[in-house]
């Protein structure tokens, strides 16, 4: 059996290392506009984003009781337990594997006055491909789906399913929010299938206009394909 080491400790050291190296950053924003525009469509807002772009999300919205779905594999949890750290509520789950408790549980922290935060094409993939949960929850739920993204300067892709993004100290960093949606409530599944669309390409083109904004270009660009 091979033995891992302890997530909890994991965890909080992961935590402190995303601290120390956030705080040398200088982080930009992008499209707080959109972000205010989704408040007045409802008050609770379900943020999506790119598995491989989260590791700065996890410091740029650190300490707002964002609630995130992790996984339940090694992985998951130790992503989980690293965030908590951070501020974030940590929910057990997958939205395609036990897809219905997830969302019932995420649709109940809506309720109880939580954003939500989503790895949109995680926990496993497609790389750039989005699930149903952001729309499903949008549409339960009768709140806005926010689509946000971030490059950074300098920074180690690596070759992992979801070219997870590491910016260096004291890399320039962009945070983008994208234009809100709200998905109605008796949607029929033509219609759902055209925002998950619609949130995948308005994902796609924010990260891919972020990642030419820094200087990147060819397979550089998201989502780092050989062109």
């Amino acid at each position: 059996m091979q033995l891992r080491p302890n997530p909890t400790v994991l965890g909080f050291v992961g935590s402190h290392v995303i601290r120390a190296l956030g705080f040398s950053w200088r982080l930009e924003w992008r499209g707080l506009e959109h972000l205010e525009r989704a408040r007045t469509l409802s008050r609770r807002v379900v943020y999506s984003f790119w598995h491989g772009r989260l590791l700065v999300l996890s410091f740029s919205h650190r300490s707002r009781s964002i609630q995130v779905l992790a996984s339940e594999h090694y992985d998951g949890d130790l992503m989980g337990r690293t965030i908590t750290w951070l501020g974030f509520g940590h929910v057990r789950g997958s939205t395609t594997r036990g897809g219905a408790r997830a969302l019932r549980d995420l649709s109940r922290l809506l309720r109880d006055g939580f954003d939500i935060g989503l790895t949109i094409d995680g926990p496993r993939g497609p790389r750039g491909v989005v699930q149903q949960g952001a729309v499903e929850l949008s549409r339960l739920g009768g709140v806005a789906v926010v689509p946000v993204s971030n490059s950074a300067r300098p920074r180690k892709v690596f070759g992992s399913w979801d070219r997870f993004q590491l910016p260096h100290p004291f890399a320039r960093v962009i945070v983008s929010y994208g234009e809100p949606f709200l998905v109605p409530r008796h949607a029929d599944t033509a219609e759902r299938e055209r925002y998950r669309l619609l949130l995948q390409d308005r994902l796609r083109d924010l990260t891919a206009a972020l990642d030419r904004e820094l200087g990147y270009g060819g397979s550089e660009v998201w989502p780092h394909e050989d062109r």
